[in-house]
């Protein structure tokens, strides 16, 4: 099926066929007659007068069928109103147009059609006459002809009924007229051409200010003398064209002066209604409308266009030249407003420049040039801080200002230019003459608004400027690249350091991107076009690192990053930069190596090692070292946490770590059993420290020391030490008791050599015993064994005490002593005897190692919240090699005089074990060939308000 066309005339059609009244009226016998003769006439069921709305047929007359409208888009009438002529559908069945259509397929069931176009008045086809019958048929020439006139008769009725409606139109127009004359008070006049005669309504001369009697006796001299003369010769021609029938009528816009003096607008219109025997003009008749106001708004309107044109083609303007564009607005403006100077100016402080200018040609101003902003115009505006307007100088309320005297302009219009909120400087316009209209709401309108567009030249030329410094300050290069289809490239922009990464300058790749791909590396520009391709397919940003050689330099390390934007043309604009990373990326591939050699060292040290979470206790690493003695795998240890590696009830080693990390960052070294795979355990040394990786997370390191051969011989050595002790000691008693006996003279003189003999034996046994002495000491202190009665005790007189117990021996090496008291009321909670055991250590180590007639001072001091004990010495000091071993048992340093003074080698060992057990700790400071001082640490509180020095 084919729905009809709408006709190109429909608006119009569709208004005729409204105006008709016809349309959802009442049925009426005037149209019935014609559809009940068409059925008779041509013996056909159904016939129609059927109009043609916007979106149905509805049927004014309806013979045979029941319904009052069909849709348009499957009516038949649809398609007759598309010609002038009937439209004859002989079998719907055989025209492809309507074979399935509705109502060809069903009710009512249409098989012949006719349908004659029913036309308005002024030839528009409203609808049709149709005939339909239900079995196929044909129309002779005279049943055509017949249908026609048929439906000419119905357009009569139709058009009749339109210009009934017409006619009286046309008396309530008439009315309406005669009221709106009188309503709106429009002159109207009529003249005698050829008389001059000439009548006028009252409204005519009140248009002017006078009363009708007043211009008595009226004529078309009247009209002559209160016309404008610059406007009558224009009047006269378009009345010529009138009476020459080049026009309808005499349409003229013209002033006529008023009583009071001034000119008003008044809009003629008038026609020639009658015309004499000759065929010239006789009668014409017209009015006078006051449209002095309307024309005011003309002009007004006329005056912003203007306005808005000269803003929109600076607006438009495609010249990137801001000084050339501001001075087009200045002249555009200047010749606007019809004044003779215009000026863009900045003021700082009290200092006006002009930065650009129009002036006429004998002007002295430059731009550049500067005044005392008291001494311009524009100081008028700032205290007013908006625009500003002076239409005569000489008569407003500034005349008295210095500017007026200095430069003598007498009309003025300003508005201010603000950049980020702050005053920048103005936009003025100026001339010597006056303005005695003024400025008009539009004209100030129009300077305010060209302010703010210099406003946003100067805005964006500072924005440039700023930004060309800031592309010129950045490190490396920003730029543009762009990527068409076909494969060729360019940099339509690059900074200034293009020339720093690729040693090129802008223009060489403006067009062609080539120099640049030129100067990357080799082994890189693979990558790099890969990556490029990858960022084009997916739009996805572009990051790469790579190597390029400027010239005459080395290869560098460079980065890229830019964003990528398909363009209408299919190609792709990246916009990023590219910077010199070449310091950073050789630290990086350094560091690399020293992890790599470090990850070495750590899989291959003979010491477990493993990197832990600090928070979430958790392995993130492990060595062979310790998978080794622990029997798991990688994997088996990493699903482990550290509690699981300690035996139970020795769990405790994991919070006294924790413990130490949060307070010192690192914990350590302590022994501590391991527990391996099978349950079974071993001894380890364990110590670790805290770090923060780059990411800002809390790692641990530990070192877990497999220590079990040490234990072993620790232990065959204790065993061996306990052994000889214990055998040796009985003995050695007995031998040193009964060499003491005969030394001493129990049995009588003895030769003086056997003396002396007996007398090394018996100091040599001495030594033994305290050697075996020592020992059972260490022992004890290590093994936990050795009792320890802590008590507050006063630290002076228990210092005091062990000076004078070792005087003698101070006296025989020809040592004094001396004991600095700072602090004489101090008290300890300390085992006072092992304390004495361990400062007698340091004090005869001291005696023993100074030269003769020196001194050993002892002193006490405070650091921070530990009381120390200080002993020094002038002796020989502790050689560099040795200081890492001195607290280690059975250990002396190399030299003879050293050797010379004898000793056992576990004085400070033992020492050491004493303090550790106490809480406290040992220590020491030397220079060597200038004497050391050792000191006893243990923490306290100080005991008195003040020190108290004293000497001992």
């Amino acid at each position: 099926m084919k729905a009809p066309d709408v006709p190109q005339n429909e608006p119009q059609r569709q208004a005729a066929l409204e105006r008709t009244g016809l349309l959802d009226s009442d049925s009426e016998a005037r149209f019935d007659r014609f559809t009940r003769m068409a059925c008779k006439m041509f013996s056909v069921p159904i016939a129609l007068v059927s109009l043609v709305d916007n979106n149905r047929q509805w049927f004014k007359s309806c013979q045979g069928l029941a319904v009052p409208e069909t849709p348009r888009d499957i009516s038949f009438c649809g398609h007759a109103i598309l010609q002038s002529d009937l439209f004859i559908v002989e079998d719907t069945r055989a025209d492809p147009r309507f074979n399935d259509n509705p109502l060809v397929a069903g009710e009512p069931n249409i098989r012949f059609y006719a349908g004659a176009p029913l036309h308005s008045q002024d030839g528009y086809r409203l609808g049709t006459l149709c005939l339909i019958d239900r079995q196929p048929r044909t129309l002779d020439s005279e049943d055509q002809q017949l249908l026609r006139e048929l439906a000419d008769c119905v357009e009569q009725e139709i058009n009749r009924h339109d210009t009934a409606r017409l006619f009286d139109n046309i008396r309530q127009s008439e009315r309406r007229a005669r009221a709106v004359i009188e309503g709106t008070r429009v002159g109207t006049w009529e003249w005698n051409v050829q008389t001059g005669e000439t009548v006028f309504n009252e409204r005519w001369a009140e248009i002017c200010g006078y009363r009708l009697t007043e211009l008595a006796p009226v004529s078309i001299q009247t009209w002559l003398d209160l016309a404008h003369p610059e406007d009558l010769l224009e009047s006269n021609r378009l009345l010529n064209d009138h009476f020459a029938a080049r026009t309808e009528e005499y349409d003229c816009r013209c002033r006529m002066r008023h009583k009071h003096g001034y000119w008003v607008w008044v809009h003629a219109r008038g026609r020639v209604f009658e015309w004499a025997d000759d065929g010239q003009p006789l009668k014409m008749y017209g009015t006078h409308a006051d449209v002095t106001a309307e024309t005011n708004i003309l002009e007004k309107t006329q005056q912003q266009n203007t306005a808005l044109s000269i803003l929109n083609t600076l607006a438009l303007d495609p010249a990137t030249d801001d000084d050339a564009r501001i001075r087009k607005a200045l002249d555009m403006g200047a010749d606007y407003l019809d004044m003779e100077l215009a000026i863009v100016s900045e003021i700082v402080g009290e200092v006006y420049t002009v930065l650009w200018y129009r002036a006429p040609g004998d002007t002295t101003l430059t731009e550049g040039q500067q005044f005392s902003l008291g001494e311009t115009y524009c100081s008028l505006m700032i205290n007013k801080r908006d625009s500003l307007s002076i239409a005569h100088m000489a008569q407003s309320s500034y005349r008295e200002h210095h500017c007026y005297s200095q430069f003598g302009l007498e009309s003025y219009l300003a508005a201010p230019i603000y950049l980020n909120d702050r005053l920048f400087g103005t936009l003025n316009f100026s001339s010597p003459r006056p303005r005695p209209q003024g400025f008009s709401d539009t004209e100030e309108t129009f300077v305010r608004l060209l302010a703010r567009w210099v406003t946003g030249v100067i805005e964006r030329r500072t924005s440039l400027q700023t930004l060309t410094k800031l592309v010129e300050q950045t490190p490396g290069m920003l730029y543009q690249y762009r990527l068409w289809p076909d494969g060729s490239s360019a940099f339509p922009f690059s900074g200034p350091g293009i020339r720093e990464i690729y040693g090129v300058d802008s223009q060489q790749v403006a067009e062609d991107a080539s120099p640049v791909f030129n100067r990357i590396h080799p082994e890189d520009l693979e990558a790099v076009a890969e990556s490029i391709t990858v960022s084009a397919q997916n739009l996805s940003v572009w990051q790469h690192q790579y190597r390029v050689k400027p010239d005459g330099e080395r290869w560098r390390w460079v980065e890229g990053r830019a964003t990528p934007e398909l363009l209408a043309d299919k190609s792709i604009m990246w916009h990023g930069y590219i910077t010199d990373i070449d310091e950073k990326k050789r630290i990086q591939l350094a560091l690399q190596e020293s992890e790599e050699e470090l990850r070495h060292l750590f899989e291959l040290s003979p010491i477990g090692i493993t990197l832990s979470d600090y928070h979430r206790d958790r392995f993130l690493d492990v060595n062979q070292a310790l998978l080794e003695p622990s029997g798991y795998s990688r994997e088996e240890f990493m699903a482990l946490n550290f509690n699981q590696l300690l035996p139970e009830g020795e769990r405790t080693m994991r919070d006294r770590a924790l413990s130490e990390l949060k307070a010192q960052g690192r914990y350590g070294p302590f022994e501590q059993l391991i527990r391996r795979r099978d349950g079974s355990t071993y001894p380890a040394l364990i110590r670790g420290f805290r770090i923060i990786n780059s990411s800002g997370r809390s790692l641990v390191w530990s070192l877990v020391e497999d220590i079990s051969e040490r234990k072993k011989v620790e232990q065959m050595k204790n065993e061996f030490i306990a052994t000889i002790s214990h055998e040796l000691r009985t003995p050695l008693t007995s031998i040193a008791g009964s060499l003491g006996l005969i030394h001493g003279g129990a049995f009588g003189e003895l030769p003086e050599q056997v003396n002396r003999l007996i007398a090394i034996a018996a100091r040599n046994g001495d030594q033994l015993k305290h050697l075996i002495d020592d020992l059972l000491d260490m022992e004890k202190l290590v093994s936990g064994k050795m009792p320890i009665r802590l008590r507050t005790e006063h630290v002076s007189p228990m210092i005091r005490d062990c000076i004078e117990r070792l005087q003698t021996y101070a006296v025989d090496s020809q040592i004094s002593v001396r004991f600095r008291d700072n602090y004489p009321d101090q008290a300890l909670m300390i085992d006072p005897k092992l304390m004495q055991q361990g400062l007698t250590n340091l004090l005869s180590n001291a005696i023993k190692f100074s030269p003769q007639q020196s001194e050993v001072v002892v002193s006490t001091e405070f650091h921070g919240d530990r009381f120390r004990i200080e002993v020094t010495d002038l002796g020989p000091g502790i050689p560099e090699s040795f200081r890492s071993q001195i607290f280690q048992k059975f250990s002396q340093a190399d030299g003879s005089d050293r050797r010379a003074k004898g000793g056992t080698g576990l004085g400070l060992a033992i020492t050491r074990e004493i303090m550790t057990q106490l809480g406290g700790t040992v220590g020491f400071e030397s220079t060597e060939g200038q004497g050391a001082t050792f000191w006893l640490e243990i923490p306290a509180k100080l005991s008195t308000v003040s020190a108290n020095p004293c000497q001992a």
